[in-house]
């Protein structure tokens, strides 16, 4: 059947409900599989989402609002299906610091009373997802691509070191004003670590204990939920609160409320989308990211432009339900996975079965230590932090020791979402600096490209060379970089490689035509080899193969070698054995090489001693 655009409906359906196809193939065996994933998942997902709102600076039960709907609108319209998302402990970040250095109006976000200050983020939630949504359907779902891996170990690692000293002031029941920055949070807490309680201490030691020896028992345990609830209950048994312990506060027992952010203004729109624009980009990178990793592993198709629509889709729908923005989360994700789930029906019923856990266990969070949640986070820090990944990125190249140290200086320093466009700059920067230096290189004897032909590889009056990449101005400069470096070896013919060229743009054809004149006004004939289609058809369009002239084009490197070889019998071989000594001799018939028009192989019927 076929739509009125002439597109399939079936394709029409498969874009805009892209769950479709799932729940026409679903199975009971599927069902099955899935429930108990997300069985395994939502008590797991519950205490990481509460840890991140107090991350954030907000009460736990808005991190435990963002695990129901806006995880299941995530999960049915993304791409990858064991992709699940929900609060992270990087965004939570971002999002902290927004608090602590945006005002709206004059005002600081941080100060608001709690009303106003949750309507602007559940502002900023909306503004993320529609920044999303807008990457999404303008096809940019390659992003991920462009971030360098050592930009995102030292987002990362400087994000663990950022929970964790803000989190110290909770581990240790300090009184402490809650501020941004990795220093100042230190600084603090230096400053009253005399008024230490150490009831909570020991709260958020039992709670790290608790949590490491049941991972040794068994890793698909929800470690975190047990020990909360052990250390909740030995607090309530000990009156903890009297002794100064801190607790979490009551959770309403209901469903999310509905929210709505302050009505559009622009300049409360300029306030926040810088904000917003940070959360975005990290959602979309760590999204991307991860869900392109877990689909290759499971050999499924992954499209990165749906899913940053699916995430923009779960950001909305946070903010709508008094839920903080969110991302792919890679912990959650492959307990999916480890869990046994097949679909995305699994992430669908970990966000479905948080609603009854959240109506049980809300008359219970009142008694919540913030210790424990604290000691919850500094584990969650701790595993941030990738050894093996960080020696990676130092032993590499220098480029990467470089931008791991920047970064993760600048996450430490700057404001978090500062530290995310320097991160992101810092890669495009990377990218264009290796695409502007492509591979420029001199074949060698030693070449598997020469192996064939001896003869050319030791020929002192011919230069061979491949470019590898785009070839835009760059590429031109570094080649006449290389050839005037090369100017000693005075060679008298010259073949140009571009059949690993897959792309060349009006600069570097410009570039590519002084390069012509350059080696034209030193006598240097050049021949070009053109393998791809499309390179050849723009070098077509700008007249630069009529330039060459027929027999100086070649679709091989051995039709261009046999052109050289013919343009050196003309000028020079003849002498080239007084002055460099006897080479190789070509083979005869030349195999497979065309003759030139009007061309024999009446040349090479001259005397040995003319070679």
């Amino acid at each position: 059947m076929i739509a009125t655009s002439g597109i399939p409906r079936r394709s029409v359906l498969s874009a805009l409900l892209p769950f479709a196809s799932t729940l026409r193939e679903y199975t009971f065996r599927d069902l099955k599989a899935d429930a108990l994933a997300a069985a395994t998942v939502a008590p797991i997902a519950i205490p990481q989402a509460m840890a991140y709102a107090v991350i954030a600076g907000v009460h736990p039960k808005y991190g435990l609002y963002a695990c129901i709907l806006p995880v299941i609108v995530a999960a049915l319209w993304g791409s990858a299906r064991f992709l699940a998302a929900g609060p992270t402990n990087a965004i939570s970040m971002i999002l902290f610091s927004t608090l602590g250095q945006v005002s709206v109006g004059g005002v600081l976000i941080l100060s608001m009373p709690e009303d106003a200050r949750m309507s602007y983020i559940f502002g900023i939630a909306i503004l993320t997802g529609v920044i999303q949504i807008a990457m999404g359907l303008a096809r940019l779902g390659e992003l991920a691509n462009f971030i360098s891996h050592s930009v995102m170990v030292a987002f990362m690692t400087g994000a663990a070191a950022l929970i964790a000293a803000g989190q110290i002031k909770n581990l240790l029941g300090l009184h402490v004003a809650s501020t941004p920055g990795f220093f100042p949070q230190l600084h603090d807490t230096l400053l009253h670590l005399h008024q230490t309680n150490f009831w909570s201490l020991g709260t958020a030691a039992c709670t790290i204990l608790c949590i490491l020896l049941l991972r040794r028992v068994s890793t698909r345990l929800p470690s975190s939920l047990i020990a909360l609830t052990l250390v909740s209950l030995g607090a309530w048994l000990l009156d903890l609160h009297q002794h100064g312990v801190r607790l979490a506060g009551a959770i309403p027992r209901e469903l999310p409320p509905l929210s709505l952010p302050p009505m559009p203004d622009l300049r409360v729109i300029r306030d926040l989308f810088l904000p917003a624009l940070a959360i975005a980009l990290l959602g979309a990178v760590e999204s991307l990211a991860i869900g392109k990793n877990l689909s290759s592993i499971k050999g499924d198709h992954f499209n990165g432009s749906q899913e940053l629509v699916a995430q923009g889709l779960g950001n909305v729908a946070a903010g709508l339900t008094s839920g903080i923005p969110g991302c792919g989360s890679f912990t959650r994700s492959a307990l999916n996975v480890a869990a046994g789930g097949r679909t995305r029906l699994a992430t669908v019923f970990s966000g479905v079965f948080t609603v009854p856990l959240l109506l049980l266990l809300a008359p219970l969070a009142e008694y919540i230590p913030l210790p424990s949640l604290a000691g919850i986070l500094i584990v969650i820090s701790i595993g941030m932090i990738s050894k093996r990944d960080i020696a990676l990125c130092l032993r590499a190249t220098r480029i990467d020791r470089a931008v791991l140290l920047v970064t993760f200086g600048a996450t430490l320093l700057l404001d978090l979402e500062q530290a995310v466009f320097l991160g992101v700059l810092l890669s495009l920067t990377l990218f264009l600096y290796k695409v502007s230096h492509p591979r420029v290189e001199r074949l060698t004897p030693d070449s598997p490209l020469m192996a064939p032909y001896p003869w050319a590889a030791h020929c002192p009056q011919l230069a061979v060379y491949v470019i590898e990449g785009t070839l835009f101005f760059g590429a031109i400069n570094e080649l006449e970089r290389r050839l005037h470096a090369e100017e000693s070896s005075a060679c008298r013919v010259a073949v140009l490689h571009l059949a690993r060229v897959f792309w060349v743009d009006a600069s570097g054809a410009h570039a590519l035509e002084q390069f012509m004149e350059h080696c034209l006004a030193r006598s240097i004939p050049l021949v070009l080899v053109v393998g791809n289609k499309n390179v050849q058809d723009i070098l077509q369009r700008t007249g630069l193969l009529d330039h060459l002239g027929e027999g100086f084009v070649a679709h091989n490197l051995q039709d261009a070698l046999y052109s050289a070889y013919t343009l050196l019998l003309r000028s020079t071989c003849s002498h080239c054995e007084e002055e460099h000594g006897p080479c190789p001799i070509p083979p005869d018939p030349w195999p497979g090489a065309p003759l030139p028009p009007g061309e024999g192989y009446e040349t090479r019927d001259l005397a040995p001693s003319a070679r």
